[in-house]
């Protein structure tokens, strides 16, 4: 039974590890998304402030090492330009 359990955490751990990467490297292309979009609209509106609130949130949250959040924050960004 100790066994399973230490074998079952291994993999989590290995699955989370090889998932990290995928994030981190998401992150700035999303970031660099919206910047493009943000450049192309009006930057008094509101839409655009606030998409580019979420997108300093999401660059803080990168650096920080926290991609997933990153991502989630990026693309919420995205869905305001819409």
């Amino acid at each position: 039974m100790v066994k399973k359990l230490a074998l079952v955490a291994l993999v989590t751990a290995i699955v989370l590890s090889l998932g990290a990467p995928v994030y981190a490297n998401k992150c700035p292309s999303l970031i660099k998304q919206a910047n493009e979009q943000m450049a192309k609209m009006d930057q008094n509106s509101d839409k655009v402030k606030k998409a580019k609130a979420l997108v300093e949130e999401a660059d803080k949250l990168h650096k920080a090492g926290n991609h997933p959040d990153s991502v989630k924050k990026a693309e919420e960004a995205l869905a305001t330009l819409k």
